[in-house]
Order: C-alpha cells, then sequence, then structure tokens
C-alpha cells in the first residue's frame, strides 16, 4: 500500500525522501522535521559513512520512523535501493543534501546523474563560482527541479519586517537617492561555530545575506561589498543613497557568550541573530530592532525561546513607547512545506514559482557569496590593499 496524504480532500501519493548526511544538520535540525506524520514527504533513507542502526535509533527520526533504510553510500543507495524502483517510483524521490559545502557538489552531481529529479540543497550550497555554474547548468540541462534550503527565504518575517520600514521611512523604497535610515546593523554570529570546520563567508553570513535581500535593504545581483574579517570573523558594508552610514554586516563563528546568558543556559550553543536600524544620527536605540534566534527543544515540536520584534513607537505618544512581538514560527517545517508543494510542478513551473527558492534564483545571492569569499581571503591575508582592484579578485 502506498503512502499517501489528504490535500483540499484528495488523496495524494507522499514524496519519498533520502536524506544524504546525518551529521549536526540532517540529525538536530531537519531530521526531526521529516519525523512529523501528514505531511508531503515520507522519509526512506538515510545515506551517511558513519551511519549505524544504534545511533539512529537514538535521533528523533529514527524513534519515529525506525523502518528508514540505512546506506553508507550513494553507491550501496543506488544498488540496493534506487535502481530497483521503476519510473513512477524514481520520479517521487527527492534527495535532501545535509552536507557541508565542500561535499555538497560532488555528492549532488552523483544523484543528478543517476536520474533523481527533485533536490533540495543546503546554503551556500558550494564552495566557488565554477561549482556553482557547474551545477546550475546541469540541473537546467537534466530538467531537476532544485531548491535552496535557505530558511529566511520561506519565512514570512522579512515581509513584516519591509512593510515597517515603509512606515516609518516611507522614501526607502523609492530610491530617489534622498537618505531616509541613518544606518543598519546585521549580526548573525554563533558560540562554537568553529566545531563545523566551514569557513566563515559559508556558515553565518548566508543567512545574513538572504535577510537582506528578501527585505530589500540591498541589490545582491549589482552590489559589490567592502570586506575584511579575521580567521573566524567577516564584515561587510554596503554603502547606498538611500542609507547614510550603509548596511553593516557581522559574523563571527567563535563568540564568547556573557557569563551571565551562558549560566542561564549552560547547553546551548549561544547565537545572535539581529537586525537594527537606526533612523536618526541621535537615535539611541533603533527604531526597528529583530532577534531572529528561535530555539526549539531536541523533538523539533517545542519553540523554547521565541524570536523578538521591537518597534520604536512614537506616533502615538509624546513619550516613545517600545512594542514588542514575539514570534515562534517554524521556519524549516514552513520551508519544507513550501518545497514539497513546488516539487508537484513540472521542472519550468517550479523555477517560476516564487514560493520557492530554486537553485535559478539562488543565483545572485550564491554569486555574492563566492565574491566575497574571495575579498575576505585576500583581506584576512593583507592582500587587499589600495593597489588591489576589486574587479580582479572578482573574476571568476
Amino acid at each position: 500500500m502506498k503512502n499517501s496524504y489528504s490535500n483540499n480532500n484528495f488523496e495524494v501519493e507522499k514524496l519519498q525522501t533520502t536524506i544524504v548526511g546525518y551529521g549536526r544538520y540532517g540529525n538536530k535540525y531537519i531530521g526531526p522535521k521529516y519525523a512529523k506524520n501528514s505531511y508531503s514527504w515520507e522519509t526512506v533513507a538515510v545515506v551517511d559513512p558513519l551511519i549505524t542502526k544504534s545511533k539512529f535509533s537514538e535521533s528523533v527520526l529514527g524513534r519515529k520512523r525506525p523502518q528508514t533504510e540505512l546506506f553508507k553510500s550513494f553507491e550501496e543507495w543506488y544498488e540496493n535501493y534506487f535502481a530497483k524502483l521503476d519510473n513512477n517510483e524514481k520520479s517521487r524521490q527527492v534527495i535532501e543534501i545535509a552536507l557541508k559545502p565542500e561535499l555538497v557538489y560532488s555528492q549532488a552531481l552523483l544523484y543528478i546523474e543517476a536520474g533523481v529529479k527533485n533536490i533540495i540543497l543546503p546554503k551556500p550550497v558550494v564552495v566557488n563560482q565554477k561549482e556553482l555554474s557547474r551545477l546550475t547548468e546541469l540541473v537546467k540541462k537534466h530538467q531537476v527541479k532544485a531548491a535552496v534550503s535557505s530558511q529566511w527565504y520561506y519565512c514570512q518575517l522579512p515581509k513584516f519586517i519591509k512593510r515597517e520600514i515603509k512606515r516609518i521611512a516611507p522614501n526607502f523604497y523609492h530610491k530617489n537617492g534622498i537618505p531616509s535610515i541613518h544606518k543598519i546593523e546585521v549580526d548573525f554570529s554563533k558560540e562554537n561555530g568553529c566545531a563545523y570546520q566551514t569557513k566563515p563567508p559559508l556558515l553565518e553570513l548566508p543567512h545574513a545575506l538572504q535577510l537582506v535581500s528578501s527585505i530589500g535593504l540591498a541589490d545582491l545581483s549589482k552590489d559589490i561589498p567592502e570586506v575584511s574579517g579575521t580567521d573566524t570573523a567577516v564584515n561587510i558594508v554596503y554603502r547606498s543613497e538611500a542609507i547614510r552610514e550603509g548596511i553593516h554586516i557581522h559574523t563571527n563563528i567563535d563568540i564568547k557568550p556573557l557569563t551571565y546568558l551562558k549560566k542561564q543556559f549552560p547547553l546551548w550553543d549561544i547565537q545572535e541573530r539581529s537586525l537594527k536600524i537606526y533612523l536618526w544620527e541621535n537615535s539611541v536605540q533603533p527604531e526597528l530592532e529583530v532577534d531572529f534566534w528561535v530555539k526549539f527543544d531536541s523533538s523539533g515540536e517545542l519553540a523554547i525561546r521565541p524570536g523578538k520584534l521591537r518597534i520604536l513607537d512614537s506616533e502615538l505618544t509624546d513619550k516613545p513607547e517600545i512594542l514588542e512581538l514575539t514570534f515562534q514560527e517554524d521556519q524549516l517545517l514552513r520551508m519544507n512545506q513550501c518545497i514539497y508543494q513546488a516539487f508537484a510542478q513540472n521542472a519550468a513551473e517550479f523555477n517560476n514559482n516564487e514560493t520557492v527558492l530554486s537553485l535559478e534564483k539562488y543565483g545572485s545571492i550564491g554569486q555574492q557569496i563566492m565574491q566575497i569569499m574571495r575579498l575576505w581571503e585576500a583581506a584576512k591575508n593583507n592582500n587587499l590593499d589600495s593597489g588591489t582592484k576589486v574587479g580582479e579578485l572578482l573574476e571568476v
């Protein structure tokens, strides 16, 4: 009997998902979302060279779906699972790649060339422009529906922020050359990020850039930032006529949390995920501030730390009042729902669907990340001096 779910009173066959990589992200973050019932996916396999039945049984997904098949490699998965499916069954297969960016390109190629037509790629997808261009070409050639799992694209919060910016700074999006915001600060940093063994521009920065793009603060297809950094940090400034002091983005993968905060949450890796908008030079506090960090428990069911949106409101009273709204949207679950709904379309419809971030649409952000990576490497190694042309560093 084929598994199905109800969609507007119709029974629809579930898409069958293989998770490739069962480390921190696959196990702790996306795994619990795949353990949920009554959605359009069914986890059928996990591919990871270190996976064992005992380890898998200790995870949320392993407890909920103990029948999931476990494979050590692509070859083992292909021979013992995929090759045995008929064409209709193959068309319903989804590959969710949950690996660090250094491994994504080679693994994605294996599954695409095997005939998989639905694939979910982790941000920042790859580590250089050559891999991004080649992967995009292959996806187009093989008519693969490739989605990028950048949760802030699918989240509704950027739309609320954009609407609020229009209210407090009505001319900002008109691009009339008149500054309407003094300064914007974005900070996406975390404790113990070095454990991921991924370079700083590829870890927290993609979150920040997706938000900047979704809110419409910068045009990542055109704007070239100023870049500096260290072995663990990246600092970026986007200059804009509409923002007097520009957009300042800071990411650090090795922050040292305040003592009181660490005492309060000793088992957590503390994160800083914030946006601050200052309208005036003499603003004592931001007119709009967002704390994006929503923390879920180990089951992935309960938000134990909500995010916060704060607005400094001075319209109704002479004394400014801080309005605060908490939110706890399950961004990963919402992302999965949007992606799997789009997988029901053909490749052309999928790429034109604004509710999903296809690899094609991700191109401008991906290219910007790769450019920043090169600038960061040069700045970190003291190679970016007054005699170095930015254009030379951005050449593919």
